[in-house]
């Protein structure tokens, strides 16, 4: 006999007669084992303390009202897993009418005509015209994305500096104001 299964048939070897085998295995075991040996005298002292302990006194009616709460609780018990299995069920089904909806969908779905378009061939870059470039709000593309002949980011630092608010900054004109220490 090994730990594992004296502590699995633990109650089955108190219970025993003195004559059984499973008893002399068992206090074999526990002649050897110094574990078990202290798992079978924590149990036997915890026998001794609740046997040396007065009798409880309850009252007459104890015994109804104990009946009545487990009746309440396999009620509830059963009522849950009533609606514990209905939960269950309307999930399982709303799952299965999902995978039918996911499943059939594709050939629900009218598929939309190709549209074959020609192709379009370019032979060399646009001309840009400087009048198209000029936004009706008086906005005017800088010089610099004009000149394109280097590529588009040629330099890329001008174009930073070119669309960045500090251009602004430094592009309006100086105002001069009088300060009351004159």
């Amino acid at each position: 006999m090994d730990c594992s299964e004296f502590l699995r048939r633990f109650s089955e070897f108190l219970d025993a007669p003195a004559e059984c085998s499973l008893r002399r295995e068992a206090e074999a075991h526990v002649a050897e084992c110094p574990k078990c040996a202290r798992y079978q005298s924590v149990v036997d002292r915890g026998i001794r303390v609740l046997q040396s302990m007065p009798r409880a006194e309850v009252p007459e009616s104890f015994r109804p009202r104990l009946q009545h709460r487990l009746y309440h609780l396999d009620d509830a018990l059963v009522d849950t897993g009533a609606s514990a299995s209905a939960v269950s069920v309307t999930t399982a089904l709303g799952m299965a009418v999902l995978l039918t909806v996911i499943a059939w969908a594709p050939r629900a779905v009218q598929r939309t005509p190709e549209v074959q378009l020609p192709a379009i061939v370019v032979s060399g870059p646009p001309r840009v015209d400087p009048l198209l470039l000029t936004d009706p709000r008086g906005f005017q593309l800088p010089s610099s994305a004009l000149n394109l002949t280097g590529g588009l980011w040629s330099d890329p630092n001008s174009l930073l500096y070119e669309y960045s608010p500090m251009r602004e900054r430094y592009r309006t004109n100086r105002v001069l104001r009088r300060t009351g220490l004159d």
